[in-house]
């Protein structure tokens, strides 16, 4: 294991006014972690505390949600094999989606995101999803990325296959993001699939897999570890899309604990 790394300085890159590629000046999410208990409804039902945040998909104007929104995706890819691409984030509602194995069951930042705007899934969800994914197509040929999921996750096998189907369909769809489904559970397997499928175009890591490859691993600030850290947490970059490593290279990431 290496040394303990060092805090980040309060005062980052771009930290004044986030710059043209987001709104908002911090990157780190607002508040102390929310625990619960076993018994609390949210935790007990598998769904977001915050119920009135979920929306059904036609009462939002768009289900992707351009990237300058969020704290930390940005807008445009300015390096890479990816530069120039827009970034789009996907909001699900989080437990709703969720396989109950995650280890951020009980504390899931999204419970600090009071602002987010969930979305309701299911076959209407799916079928506008895939409407937007024919216009970005139509309207960024070059290329365009999505972000799954800022909350939430692949909730079937078939949801994740509707993706597979989206990379064929359409050749300009980058994806990134993460999933806490296992490795070998049934949407695992379909993740697996694609990885080996597109591996320039499907980058998505296994949050909690401690391996060398393909992992997200999750670790308090100073923590040890043998993982190269976000450097969009550590200062050394503005946010996702002046990054980049998400997406080139296969190696485990860890996370500051947000």
């Amino acid at each position: 294991m290496s040394a303990a790394v060092e805090i980040a300085p309060t005062t980052r890159k771009g930290y004044g006014s986030g710059g043209a590629q987001r709104r908002f000046e911090a990157i780190d999410a607002r508040g102390s972690r929310r625990h619960f208990a076993d018994t609390h409804p949210a935790i007990a039902e598998g769904r977001t505390v915050m119920p009135s945040r979920v929306f059904q998909p036609g009462e939002l104007p768009r289900l992707l949600v351009s990237g300058v929104n969020s704290r930390k995706i940005g807008k445009k890819v300015t390096k890479g094999r990816w530069k120039g691409a827009p970034i789009f984030t996907l909001t699900l509602e989080e437990r709703a989606t969720c396989p109950r194995t995650c280890s951020e069951w009980r504390t899931c930042y999204g419970s600090n995101m009071q602002y987010a705007r969930r979305i309701a899934h299911g076959p209407e969800f799916e079928r506008l999803l895939w409407q937007e994914l024919e216009a970005k197509q139509a309207a960024h040929p070059a290329g365009f990325v999505v972000r799954l999921h800022v909350l939430g996750d692949f909730y079937s096998p078939d949801y994740v296959e509707l993706w597979g189907e989206a990379l064929a369909v359409f050749p300009a769809l980058r994806v990134f993001g993460y999933t806490a489904r296992e490795p070998d559970s049934p949407e695992g397997a379909v993740v697996r699939e694609l990885l080996g499928l597109h591996p320039d175009r499907w980058c998505i890591r296994f949050s909690g897999l401690d391996a060398d490859t393909d992992g997200a691993v999750v670790i308090e600030r100073g923590e040890a570890t043998r993982h190269t850290i976000c450097p969009a947490q550590t200062g050394g970059t503005d946010c996702c899309a002046t990054c980049a490593l998400c997406w080139h290279s296969d190696q485990t990431i860890a996370f500051w604990r947000h």
